[in-house]
C-alpha cells in the first residue's frame, strides 16, 4: 500500500499579521492550525474578535494562556497555563480545542502527560527534520521552521533533545540545507516520493521581521503543485488515534523518541 502524503502547516503565537498568513494559505487552498495564546509578553496578539474570525477558516490550537515556556515551570503552574489557555479558547470559540503546541518548543518529561490530561489529542513540538507519525501523539515533530538555521544550530538543537532521527534526516533527506525554503522543498520531495508528513511552521512576526512574505508565498505555491493531502494538525492527531493508523505507526520510523531534558 502506498503511504499517504500529507502537508500540514502550523502558525504560532497569534500575532496580528496571522490574518495576512491566513489569506495566503486560503489563496493556495491549504489548511493550517493557528496556535493562539490569550496573552504574549513578547509580541502583540490578535484581539478576540479576530481569533473568532480566523476560526471560521482554520483550526485554532492551544498555546497556553500567557505563552509561557513550560520546560522549567513547576507542574502546578504548567498545568494552569495549559488548562486555562484551552478553556479561554473554548469559551471564546464555543467549540472543543484538540491541538496543542508547546510555547518555544519547551517541555520536560511530565509536560506531555499534562497536555493529555487537559483533553488535547496531540502536542506539537519543535523537533525538526521529522516527517513520520510519532510513537507518542504528544511529541509530534515537524519538517521545517520558516527561519534559516545554521548546521551547528540544527545539530545542537537535535542533540539537546536527543532527536537523533532529526540529525540523520537533516543531512540525508534535507541535504544539510540552511536556507529554510530550500530545506522545505527537500522535505516536500521526501514526502512526495516516500509518503509521510511535510510540516512547515512559522511565526507571522518572524516572517515580517525577515521580510520573507514573498518567500513564504513561493513556498506555499510550491506546495500547491504537489500531490499532497492538505490537513490540519488536528486531523493528523485524529488519524493517529484511529485503529487504521496502528499499522503505520508500528511500521514507520519513530520520531520524537525523547523529551527535552529540562
Amino acid at each position: 500500500m502506498t503511504p499517504h502524503r500529507y502537508i500540514t502547516i502550523s502558525v504560532d503565537d497569534g500575532y496580528p499579521l496571522d490574518s495576512r498568513a491566513a489569506n495566503l494559505l486560503a489563496k493556495y487552498e491549504l489548511q493550517a492550525t493557528f496556535y493562539v495564546p490569550a496573552r504574549n509578553p513578547e509580541h502583540s496578539v490578535m484581539p478576540p474578535s479576530e481569533v473568532r474570525e480566523l476560526s471560521r477558516r482554520f483550526e485554532i490550537g492551544g498555546h497556553t494562556y500567557n505563552h509561557t515556556p513550560l520546560g522549567r515551570l513547576p507542574e502546578e503552574k504548567a498545568w494552569a497555563e495549559i488548562l486555562e489557555g484551552k478553556k479561554w479558547l473554548e469559551d471564546l470559540l464555543g467549540e472543543p480545542i484538540i491541538s496543542f503546541c508547546y510555547p518555544q518548543g519547551k517541555f520536560n518529561r511530565t509536560t506531555p502527560a499534562l497536555v493529555r490530561r487537559a483533553g488535547f489529542l496531540g502536542g506539537r513540538t519543535c523537533l525538526f527534520n521529522l516527517h513520520t507519525f510519532p510513537r507518542d501523539p504528544f511529541l509530534w515533530g515537524l519538517s521545517t521552521h520558516a527561519c534559516g538555521h545554521s548546521k551547528f544550530i540544527q545539530v545542537r538543537h537535535a542533540l539537546l533533545e536527543r532527536n537523533f532521527a532529526g540529525i540523520r534526516n537533516f543531512f540525508w533527506d534535507y541535504k544539510g540545507a540552511t536556507d529554510w525554503q530550500t530545506h522545505f522543498l527537500h522535505g516536500l520531495d521526501q514526502v512526495e516520493k516516500h509518503g509521510g508528513i511535510a510540516h512547515l511552521y512559522f511565526h507571522s512576526w518572524e516572517i515580517e521581521e525577515l521580510r520573507d512574505w514573498h518567500k513564504l508565498e513561493l513556498a506555499l505555491g510550491a506546495v500547491a503543485k504537489r500531490q499532497l493531502i492538505p490537513v490540519t494538525n488536528g486531523t493528523l492527531f485524529r488519524l493517529w488515534s484511529q485503529p487504521m493508523a496502528e499499522g503505520r505507526r508500528s511500521s514507520e520510523p519513530v520520531d520524537g523518541i525523547a523529551v527535552r531534558p529540562e
